[in-house]
């Protein structure tokens, strides 16, 4: 179902985008609790519940991560029983978007991305967790084929946003018309092919290939990320990495998990409004 402003009911705040969320949240951590699955907080939520208990005050999303047969086994306990009143969106599933990590949807919710003027549910992120590469370099390689593919899906969105500079838009502008032929679906399934060449159980070294903050920096040893411990996130208790302090300062700094980060940049990076949906879908 396409979703345009017209499904857009009431500007909903921010609190209770976040309890909507949270509750999502425990719908799948339930879940993965009841059917032995791995999962963990990562991103600004594992920063949250290391530093706040809870949301960072600025952040307006909610990022978990998964290993990807872990998420396999996900979707199966999905199509068999449902996640509660929630939709589970995979990378082949472009109902409403391509997102390369998975997402669990809240359809009471629409929201609006302000930079775009696209529309879709309210959502928690669920990045797939993969096997890296034995050595550095092939995982720069890796990393390197993964931006030149995003580069060709961003030429072939309607808008361009991304990159402000005039350069860049006549990149774009000039690379669309090839990447239409080389056809959108071609694309979607190589980056999905580069991902998952390396299975997250046999590799010595895993992380994330979805998250533009990683990129190659988001590299972990698997025996000691899988080593789960547990933090509080917004009044439950949740699973995190075992060297979870180690892996968030490879990523966003010494001390992040205990210190604020500058003023300028205590903000959200989204730039979005959030509804309520006229009606049920």
């Amino acid at each position: 179902m396409r979703i345009t402003r017209e499904n857009c009911g009431e500007i909903v705040e921010l609190s209770e985008t976040k309890l909507s969320m949270i509750k999502m949240l425990e719908a799948v951590a339930e879940v993965c609790e009841a059917n032995g699955l791995r999962y963990y907080l990562d991103g600004g939520t594992l920063i949250g519940a290391a530093r706040h208990k809870g949301f960072i005050p600025w952040d307006d999303d909610i990022d978990i991560m998964m290993p990807k047969p872990d998420c396999e086994k996900l979707k199966i306990i999905y199509q068999e029983k449902g996640i509660g009143n929630y939709k589970l969106s995979d990378p082949q599933d472009c109902e409403y978007e391509f997102a390369e990590c998975w997402r669990l949807y809240n359809k009471e919710y629409v929201v609006e991305n302000l930079s775009v003027g696209t529309y879709k549910p309210l959502w928690i992120d669920i990045e797939p967790m993969v096997g890296f590469p034995n050595t550095q370099k092939e995982i720069k390689n890796t990393f390197i084929k993964l931006i030149i593919y995003r580069s060709f899906l961003q030429s072939s969105a309607g808008k361009i946003w991304h990159g402000s500079s005039l350069l860049t838009k006549i990149y774009h502008v000039l690379m669309r018309p090839i990447v239409k032929v080389i056809g959108y679906e071609k694309i979607l399934q190589q980056i999905e092919k580069i991902k998952n060449k390396y299975q997250f159980d046999d590799m010595e070294y895993v992380g994330n290939m979805c998250s533009p903050v990683a990129l190659w920096k988001g590299k972990v040893l698997r025996k000691e990320y899988i080593k789960s411990c547990k933090l509080e996130f917004e009044g439950r208790m949740y699973s995190v990495p075992g060297n979870y302090v180690e892996y968030l300062e490879s990523l966003y700094g010494k001390n992040c998990t205990i210190e604020l980060p500058p003023e300028n940049k205590r903000k959200s990076i989204h730039n979005q409004r959030v509804y309520r949906f006229k009606e049920n879908w």
